[in-house]
């Protein structure tokens, strides 16, 4: 998968406490169609969705 920088938009669920992710950061994650997926630092998996929950940048 093709590595990409995306903001966050929106959380679909909640965060762990220890959770770097923040509404407007932007990280890098791995792209395949049209999600965008992300390991935080407690190790917790995301998928955000290009246009809903998430926009690249």
């Amino acid at each position: 998968m093709e590595k990409v920088e995306f903001k966050v938009l929106r959380f679909e669920d909640s965060r762990s406490s220890q959770s770097e992710l923040e509404i407007g950061g932007i990280y890098t994650g791995e792209i395949d169609k049209n999600r965008v997926y992300y390991t935080d630092q407690t190790g917790d998996n995301w998928i955000f969705y290009i246009n809903d929950t998430c926009e690249l940048v």
